[in-house]
């Protein structure tokens, strides 16, 4: 396990230092453009506005995309020229192994890309107030701007809950993804069509529990609780890793 996690590191690295670098500096490029003309005489808007209309918040998820897209590339170059798959699945090792190395990189990756992410928001803020604080003798900032920017932002807090229910909610959708996105791969690999009915499942329910996060602002006079849709994704999840080491030891997905 220990070398699997220190092979699979070592694949990654330079593609996450690079995505990581991306979500960090590409942001306060974007904020600003966005804060060009801001001058005395300006409109003013709210950071976590400036930060969404910048278009940061979609930045990130084409960032969280380009990840998976290249978590699926190290699973099926297994099967590309040398077909190391097949060598991992004889070595007299448990295959669990194989199996969770790949797991704790993506997870370990997207985490570090949440980082990033909050990092940027923070030096993006700096950026802001810099520019804010060049006239009027720096009357234009607000005090505990950041802080209320994280309390007013729906994308922020998706980042950085506050509360317990939105952080095991958040928890399961980092948990979803990841499992789940292994989970279809490895159905296509064995040939089990019919896991992609549970895969659906978990898209639709992860794509409702986003959409009311982001606009969880507006849902304010008829608030929902998340604990139902954080443990149903979390079941999936189980099932997900199941069903994959299950399959795993069987040599299903060779």
């Amino acid at each position: 396990m220990y070398r699997l996690l220190n092979w699979e590191f070592g694949r990654w690295l330079g593609f996450v230092a690079l995505l990581c670098a991306g979500a960090l500096l590409a942001p306060l490029y974007l904020l600003n453009a966005a804060a060009k003309d801001y001058n005395v005489f300006a409109n003013h808007a709210r950071y976590e506005d400036l930060y969404a209309a910048s278009g940061c918040p979609l930045l990130f998820f084409l960032l969280v995309l380009l990840l998976c897209a290249y978590f699926l590339k190290t699973i099926y170059a297994g099967y590309w020229g040398g077909k190391s798959i097949y060598t991992y699945l004889t070595l007299p090792v448990r295959r669990e192994s194989l199996y969770l190395s790949k797991l704790l990189v993506f997870l370990v990756s997207l985490l570090l890309l949440i980082v990033a992410q909050l990092l940027s928001i923070r030096l993006g803020y700096a950026l802001v107030m810099d520019r804010a604080s060049a006239y009027q003798e720096g009357k234009m900032i607000m005090h505990n701007g950041l802080f209320l920017a994280f309390v007013r932002s729906d994308f922020f807090r998706l980042l950085l809950p506050f509360h317990f229910s939105r952080l095991l909610s958040s928890v399961s959708m980092l948990l979803v993804i990841a499992t789940g996105f292994y989970y279809g791969v490895l159905c296509e690999r064995s040939r089990k069509y019919a896991g992609f009915v549970m895969v659906g499942t978990a898209g639709l329910v992860l794509y409702n529990v986003l959409v009311y996060r982001l606009n969880e602002a507006s849902h304010y006079m008829a608030s929902k609780s998340l604990y139902p849709s954080s443990l149903l994704l979390l079941a999936l999840s189980g099932y997900f890793v199941w069903h994959s080491l299950r399959w795993i030891r069987r040599g299903a997905i060779a």
